[in-house]
């Protein structure tokens, strides 16, 4: 029973870490600006160079990688937007980057299926896409808001 509290104790010990590293990796514009364009950098390889074998074949998983990096672009925008606690604009600017975020998506998928070879437009992309955007605005207002409060 004891060692099960303990580990308890070592993901809230984790879970500060990881908390305290997010908000000092995104306390300046140059990692969310990096984040973004490593995701379309990466939605615009061509998909003759894209493997087809291993990890890449496996179902479903390019729906993953959408949530994730979409996820991310809202996720460390937000950070960067809360690291002056003083600006009550917070909320106004998370559903921004929500929404530009979104369009970014969509813009991204007719880019694929118009101007890279061997890529096509997926609607199921661009809901990955605003899955993972509006899951970390969620995350942003109701959970940082709480821990927020807490200190």
């Amino acid at each position: 029973m004891r060692a099960m509290g303990k580990r308890s104790g070592d993901y809230s010990l984790s879970f500060a870490l990881m908390w305290t590293f997010l908000q000092k990796l995104c306390s300046r514009k140059w990692f969310p600006i990096t984040w973004t364009v490593f995701t379309v950098l990466l939605l615009c390889i061509p998909g003759s160079e894209i493997p087809g074998d291993g990890l890449f074949s496996i179902e479903g998983l390019d729906k993953v990688a959408h949530v994730i990096l979409f996820g991310g672009i809202v996720l460390f925008w937000g950070f960067y937007f809360r690291q002056n606690p003083a600006d009550d604009r917070f909320r106004r600017l998370l559903l921004w980057s929500v929404l530009l975020t979104i369009l970014l998506g969509i813009g991204l998928e007719f880019l694929q299926r118009y101007a890279i070879p061997n890529r096509s437009f997926d609607v199921g992309d661009i809901w990955a896409d605003t899955g993972g955007a509006a899951a970390t605005a969620v995350f942003h207002v109701f959970w940082t808001g709480k821990k927020k409060k807490q200190a």
